[in-house]
């Protein structure tokens, strides 16, 4: 079925199977983005075939899910990839407002949350006060100006993304601004959600896991000890597999950051 403008109406002709397939979200998933940001990606315009919030959102998801905006102009709305470009990037910095972020992604700061956090953490290894896992993945972009320094370790282009989980692998705190060459423990020293620590926001009683490219601070933010301190070691490993999972998760869901994400 198309609508005005020959615009295939997706929502209503394909089942939530294959809208799943397709954009990793069923039709509920859809519209409840599309009711989150429908007042901030609404056209002002009043004409007959302007772009609806519906394909706006249903052409980023498509994206997501596939990296290419080829895809975007040919398999589903009709849209030029001019008007694809312009809608993702619509869309996506109306997803990324303040307002919205902290609706979802937040580190909790009260009392019985913590100690929730803790609890499952606990649960895993046996590792106690635990509250997130952090580590960073490398997002691969192509700059334009200043290329030298989103170079990597690994040699290639990239953009340097910080994340913390809970035990449940739900994201509490992301940075994604910085250029590839950033070590971790710089961009760490840099973050929110370190001076929540340092300012004891959050209580004393409460860590970070990380690896080893994370400093130890005087409020215990714990990295990997050498040596013959086995058991530390084998909990250690088994709850930052954490990080590990949650951000696999995040590439396999997503096709874009899977094919412009990679390790280092």
């Amino acid at each position: 079925m198309a609508n005005r403008g020959g615009r295939r109406d997706v929502l209503q002709t394909l089942e939530d199977r294959e809208l799943l397939r397709r954009y990793r979200l069923d039709r509920a998933g859809i519209m409840f983005v599309v009711d989150l940001l429908r007042d901030a990606i609404t056209s002002p315009t009043r004409r007959h075939n302007a772009i609806t919030p519906e394909k706006k959102v249903i052409t980023t998801l498509r994206y997501l899910a596939t990296g290419k905006m080829q895809q975007c102009s040919s398999d589903d709305l009709g849209l030029s990839q001019s008007s694809v470009s312009r809608v993702i990037t619509q869309t996506l910095t109306a997803l990324s407002q303040p307002n919205i972020v902290t609706q979802f992604v937040s580190y909790p700061l009260d009392a019985r949350t913590l100690h929730t956090h803790k609890r499952a953490f606990m649960d895993i290894a046996g590792f106690p006060g635990i509250v997130g896992v952090i580590d960073g993945t490398h997002e691969i972009i192509a700059p334009s100006e200043d290329e030298a320094v989103f170079v990597n370790r690994k040699n290639f282009h990239s953009i340097n993304v910080q994340i913390v989980f809970n035990a449940a692998c739900k994201i509490l705190d992301i940075v994604a601004k910085w250029p590839g060459s950033t070590h971790d423990a710089r961009m760490f020293s840099e973050s929110g959600i370190r001076q929540l620590f340092e300012r004891r926001y959050v209580p004393a009683n409460c860590h970070l896991l990380g690896d080893s490219g994370y400093p130890c601070k005087p409020w215990h933010y714990l990295q990997p000890r050498q040596g013959p301190q086995l058991n530390y070691n084998r909990a250690h490993k088994t709850t930052r597999a954490v990080v590990e999972r949650g951000i696999g998760q995040l590439k396999r869901r997503l096709c874009s950051p899977r094919r412009g994400v990679a390790e280092a």
